[in-house]
């Protein structure tokens, strides 16, 4: 169990800096981060994002599942599940 959630601490860490030089107001980012209403990031910003974690990840995020996720979280457990989908 402490491996997994190492891991999550890890790609959580891999998010959070690639969404830091987007988070002009500053503001602490925690799992419950709402990228959108917080961070204040566009779609296309958020499409570059993304598209950075599956280059990172190798793994291809569904654009169904990018306009469900809202939380740094949310994003950090989508990356998970489709990691082990796609392994």
């Amino acid at each position: 169990m402490a491996a997994i959630q190492e891991d999550d601490d890890l790609v959580f860490h891999k998010i959070c800096s690639l969404l830091e030089p987007l988070n002009e107001k500053g503001v602490k980012l925690t799992r419950d981060t709402d990228i959108i209403a917080d961070l204040e990031i566009d779609s296309v910003s958020l499409l570059d994002v993304v598209m950075d974690i599956e280059d990172n990840y190798d793994i291809s995020i569904p654009v169904n599942t990018i306009s469900e996720i809202k939380t740094i979280g949310e994003l950090v457990d989508a990356i998970h599940k489709i990691k082990k989908e796609q392994s």
